[in-house]
């Protein structure tokens, strides 16, 4: 056995993922999604209720003016 090398033979195996853990990425998916949709309705609701405070003449306006509207 001069300069012979000897070769191993390594085994490989395949993984199947756990169910748990498929399940637990599609729950952070889902919570983001609705993290993002929160995030994108409460931009909007601000930007809709600044806009109502300048055109209505400031929020004491807006606030009287609502009232008004309400019949009180």
């Amino acid at each position: 056995m001069d300069n012979a090398q000897a070769k191993t033979a390594v085994k490989t195996s395949t993984t199947v993922h756990d169910i748990a853990h498929t399940d637990s990425e599609l729950y952070k998916v889902g919570m983001f999604t609705t993290a993002a949709f929160a995030a994108a309705v409460g931009a909007w609701g601000l930007v809709c209720l600044s806009s109502a405070v300048i055109q209505g003449g400031g929020p004491v306006n807006l606030i009287k003016n609502m009232f008004q509207a309400m019949g009180m």
